[in-house]
């Protein structure tokens, strides 16, 4: 069963953890460090409490109203088109920390207006469940996830508020209320918003939060949407058309905006005698609409309604993305859905059995070949059928395969000498099939999935099936070797500006995991981010991450040390660049640059934020010392990546 997990109400500052940051990001990044410097500012020194104060507080009123330049970068959306999302400056992330301590009330009250919404916040969240699937595999983690103080459980909390409705769309499909839609109405219609938080106009928030009767009773909240466009603007260069892409207060910005567009549509059609709820209904889920109506004009004119309304707000629909499905309401994706369902079930039966305690082991393996053929062919067929490609279907596959192998490793004691022939051939044979649909349809949070399941099974093998040690980690050495060269000759040929190769580096950070024997060549790495011009900050801390200190990797270490003292020649907008911020705090506390150009960036630091222009040698020997035993954002020294990932999958995007 999953494990529920208290969380302090007043807690604000876990706003850091939970609503300010993108999902997708490399797994070792994390606010976690952030998190427990601003806990512990008292107990930090001198230099580092005034580093704080200053980067992160903004106690320089001027510092604290200028706004923040984001980290923007790319990663892959399909195989045409990619995703641009926003790291928001420390500075601006606490804004938005102070924000929700001043209005989490409000925004719990805006976005508990429209009956259409799907996922929206109910309240602030005072505990969270542990997925039951993680426990059972807490043998092969080096660091507990839990903690026993309700401070510890902060850290993993997926997000601030508690939602209603639904975490993933495809739930409500699978719902009652989707059941009850189809019997009573004939027709479904989808409404897609082109570009939506690109196309935001963020003074839209006052538009949406006035009129209420509730503002003459609460005088805070006559300013609560002008403050709540100004923090997001504050994050965001001051940009008043569109905001940032990724952090989960971005999507309650759009979500207090949509409820008043709903309120609106469903208003308007009432004047017509056409009524929510009776002629009609729609569910919206963030910025995807579901309408439901009586015969296929009336579904149009709410369609025409709803996109009228949208083009009031600045925002638009993509017409050519809706579609009108008649009873029954069966899509294309719930169909490939259950076939892949069945396609996974059947491929497994073949190779692996359920124990009394449905734990899954072994069968006897004759032709590994032959089974990973006949399920790919099947793949294959399945994705012909449905006239969808493998990036439709792969993150569903590596996502079971994944669960899959959590219970084939839950093994408690010794494994008895015939099977263990038996493991080693299950766990090679799994491992051709994901880094197959992985390499077909690469995506970050398919990342997430394989790196767990690359983790998981080198630390299997090393405890349980040690005599084919070797034989597995060199299987997985030699099948990441290949993936990293053969997608990354795929974006030589058609590179994009600002793109980061975010699959590629999470699967290099997992098999660190192989330790110094496996270590990737040099020019392999390379191949991930070929030239100096195209560094940014999440490469740059993955390849110090994965480089350490071993000496094979010279060359790329140059490349990255030149490449930082060229970006912290200016230090002037460190209170406003978020790239160079999180960059240097990263850099300061990393062991493996050496340590007289830390010592350069220390001084450098000092004097542009005035914390002490004048430190003598000694003061900036200790301080260098003390930053080695900081951690930021990156957590150099003693991290357990499983518990990274879990921590993705808690809080993982919709």
């Amino acid at each position: 069963m999953p494990q529920k997990n208290l969380i302090k109400h007043s807690d604000f500052d876990r706003v850091l953890i939970t609503e300010t940051l993108p999902y997708e990001t490399p797994i070792i990044f994390s606010n976690d460090g952030l998190y427990n410097r601003v806990k512990n500012i008292e107990n930090s020194s001198d230099f580092e409490r005034k580093l704080i104060k200053s980067i992160v507080f903004g106690d320089n009123d001027q510092l604290k109203y200028k706004s923040t330049k984001p980290y923007l970068y790319k990663i892959r959306k399909n195989a045409l088109e990619y995703r641009r999302l926003a790291l928001l400056h420390p500075l601006s992330q606490w804004k938005i920390r102070d924000f929700y301590k001043d209005y989490s009330k409000l925004i719990l009250y805006f976005c508990n207006n429209s009956p259409a919404s799907i996922r929206t916040p109910k309240s602030i969240a005072s505990s969270f469940f542990s997925k039951s699937s993680w426990e059972n595999i807490y043998k092969y983690k080096t660091s507990s996830f839990t903690s026993e103080t309700v401070d510890g459980y902060a850290k993993h909390t997926p997000s601030f508020f508690s939602y209603k409705g639904y975490d993933r769309l495809y739930k409500f499909f699978n719902s009652t209320d989707y059941f009850s839609l189809e019997k009573k109405y004939q027709v479904q219609m989808t409404l897609d918003v082109s570009k939506c938080f690109d196309s935001i106009y963020t003074h839209s928030m006052a538009w949406a939060t006035k009129e209420k009767e509730f503002i003459k009773k609460n005088l805070k909240s006559s300013s609560f949407g002008n403050d709540f466009d100004i923090v997001i603007r504050h994050g965001n260069d001051n940009e008043t058309n569109g905001i940032p892409i990724g952090p989960e207060v971005s999507r309650i910005f759009s979500e207090i905006i949509f409820q008043k567009i709903d309120n609106i549509v469903i208003n308007n059609l009432s004047q017509n005698s056409i009524l929510f709820d009776n002629h009609y209904v729609f569910r919206r889920y963030v910025d995807d609409v579901y309408i439901f109506a009586t015969n296929e004009e009336l579904a149009k004119k709410v369609y025409s309604t709803y996109s009228d309304i949208l083009m009031k707000f600045n925002l638009h629909t993509n017409s050519s993305k809706s579609t009108i499905t008649f009873r029954p309401f069966s899509s294309k994706k719930s169909q490939l859905i259950y076939g892949a369902n069945d396609l996974i079930d059947s491929f497994f039966e073949k190779f692996l059995k359920k124990d009394e305690n449905n734990r899954l082991k072994p069968k006897v393996i004759y032709s590994s070949w032959r089974l990973n053929r006949s399920f790919i062919d099947s793949v294959r067929s399945l994705c012909g059928i449905n006239q969808v490609t493998y990036n439709e279907i792969s993150s569903f596959f590596i996502s079971s395969i994944n669960e899959r192998i959590k219970r084939l490793i839950d093994v408690d004691g010794e494994i008895e000498l015939i099977e263990i022939q038996n493991y080693a051939k299950a766990l090679k044979t799994i491992l051709d099939v994901l880094f197959f649909l992985y390499s077909v349809a690469p995506s970050v949070s398919s990342s997430y999935k394989l790196s767990t399941s690359i983790i998981l099974i080198i630390r299997f093998v090393r405890l349980k099936l040690v005599d084919y040690e070797e034989e597995i980690c060199h299987k997985i050495y030699d099948l990441t070797i290949k993936l990293i060269q053969d997608e990354s000759q795929g974006h030589h040929v058609t590179p994009a500006s600002g793109f980061i190769h975010l699959e590629n580096l999470n699967i290099l950070l997992s098999v660190r995991e192989l330790g110094e024997s496996y270590l990737i060549p040099e020019s392999v790495i390379n191949d991930i981010c070929s030239n100096e011009e195209s560094y940014s900050y999440f490469t740059v801390i993955s390849y110090l991450f994965y480089i350490k200190d071993a000496s094979c990797y010279s060359n790329i270490r140059d490349k990255l040390i030149k490449y930082l003292r060229s970006q912290f020649s200016d230090l002037s907008d460190i209170t406003t660049n978020s790239e160079k911020a999180h960059l240097l705090l990263d850099v300061l506390s990393c062991p493996y640059i050496p340590s007289k150009f830390r010592k350069q960036w220390i001084k450098a630091i000092s004097k542009k934020i005035h914390i002490s222009p004048s430190l003598n040698d000694t003061d900036v020997n200790n301080i260098t010392t003390q930053m080695i035993g900081s951690t930021w954002q990156i957590n150099w020294a003693e991290i357990d990546l499983l518990n990274s990932l879990e921590k993705k999958e808690l809080k993982r995007a919709y």
